[in-house]
């Protein structure tokens, strides 16, 4: 379905996970089909697509957020915007290709740029012409076709297999690069992911946002880091705990210093999403919440691991004794208990 590099995952325990999944640091955009691909895994991925669709309309709807990384052009698609895509949206899509892409544009440019300078003789264009390389090589010598970049198997245009990218026909390799990449190899994935999302409300309610706030809207806040001031204005302690309890203000120092993976973490511990709605703590319904575990009078509380009920964003937090305690307890009670339920 997408593009990108196969990697495995570790599970709870350390161990390599069996399944493989595909990581794109551009987040999630699908990987292109032939022209020429068979209608039997067309067909498949559509169906992965249209349900891809229905899933995030229906968490929109009950107002879920998504643990899913997409790309910027991917919410163009969902937009409608696919005709406003240009070569900068590769960098949204495939950095490495990206990269070597702006570097022949950059030479096309220089082309251009040469042809139309008046001052030149036919001597001098030519010399200057030849001088035009990429890390020293010329066009001709990179070896490239008229095949997409990474999938040796969709041609741009037919006989692409044997055609030789030279400076004369560049501009029209890197049109058709662009073209297959962003519209012509994804459009029956999107026409499908379109449709499942159609099949629960209409896609039109989106055109007030712009794909930059896509993101926020289907998978939560992007990363901040939590001031303690903050986390006094959003949390509630409750049951035994005030803002001025000892525990309380150990818990905030704790999660202040908390970066973007102990956060995701902490958060799919006690809310049960690795991600906060739009608007961070303040907008998290309900509250945080901050109580304090009862135990039994001769119990220390420093034994104890706090425990969560996810379904009202409750932490239930021992009184311990000093913070490297709590900071200890806390963060292995938030990595053993990612996919546990128990009843405390």
């Amino acid at each position: 379905m997408w593009r990108g590099e196969t990697t495995k995952r570790q599970d709870l325990k350390g161990a390599d996970d069996t399944n493989l999944y595909m990581f794109s640091p551009c987040g999630l955009f699908p990987a292109p089909l032939g022209r020429n691909t068979k209608a039997s895994p067309v067909n498949k991925i559509k169906s992965k697509f249209r349900f891809l669709g229905k899933f995030m309309a229906k968490s929109l709807m009950d107002s879920r957020m998504l643990d899913l990384p997409l790309s910027l052009a991917f919410y163009k698609w969902m937009l409608g915007q696919e005709h406003s895509l240009t070569s900068a949206d590769l960098l949204y899509v495939d950095a490495v290709l990206a990269k070597s892409f702006y570097q022949l544009e950059d030479i096309l440019r220089q082309k251009k740029k040469i042809e139309t300078d008046t001052s030149h003789t036919a001597e001098s264009r030519q010399l200057a012409l030849d001088n035009l390389t990429m890390d020293g090589c010329s066009v001709e010598d990179l070896g490239l076709d008229f095949v997409l970049p990474g999938y040796p198997h969709i041609e741009l245009k037919k006989g692409g297999r044997d055609t030789v990218v030279t400076l004369e026909n560049l501009e029209d390799y890197l049109r058709l690069v662009v073209h297959w990449t962003l519209v012509e190899g994804v459009h029956r994935q999107f026409e499908a992911l379109r449709e499942g999302f159609e099949s629960v409300f209409t896609l039109n309610y989106l055109n007030l946002f712009y794909p930059e706030e896509l993101d926020q809207l289907f998978c939560g806040n992007v990363h901040e880091m939590w001031e303690v001031k903050q986390l006094m204005e959003c949390c509630r302690p409750d049951h035994g705990y005030t803002h001025d309890s000892k525990a309380v203000q150990f818990l905030y120092e704790v999660l202040s210093s908390y970066d973007a993976s102990k956060q995701r973490q902490f958060l799919q511990f006690v809310t049960g999403s690795p991600r906060l709605p739009v608007g961070g703590l303040k907008s998290l319904n309900p509250p945080l919440t901050i109580v304090r575990k009862t135990l039994e009078t001769d119990e220390d509380p420093d034994s104890y691991l706090p425990s969560v009920m996810t379904c009202v964003n409750y932490l239930k937090l021992p009184d311990y004794s000093n913070i490297s305690i709590m900071r200890h307890k806390l963060e292995l009670a938030a990595s053993e208990g990612q996919l546990s339920f128990h009843l405390s």
